[in-house]
């Protein structure tokens, strides 16, 4: 259901051509699907995580910004 006071075709303009570059990874224990920038961080688009308690913490939230390049990170 859309609810919106401006047309439609505004809002989702340019949707099908939209591309994310966005990887799944493992931080801090913790799954995440970040966004990677050129200088080796990312930043967190959003937490896929089952454990409620890490949605309370700030290091996970959208739009913190992680190092990507840390050892204890693993890819998917």
């Amino acid at each position: 259901m859309y609810w919106a006071a401006i047309p439609m075709e505004a809002v989702f303009d340019g949707f099908e051509t939209m591309t994310c570059n966005w990887k799944e990874i493992e931080y801090q224990g913790v799954k995440l699907l970040v966004e990677p920038y050129e200088n080796g961080l990312g930043k967190v688009v959003r937490l896929l995580s089952p454990d409620p308690y890490d949605y309370l913490k700030a290091d996970f939230a959208p739009g913190a910004v992680i190092p990507l390049h840390d050892s204890r990170i693993s890819r998917y």
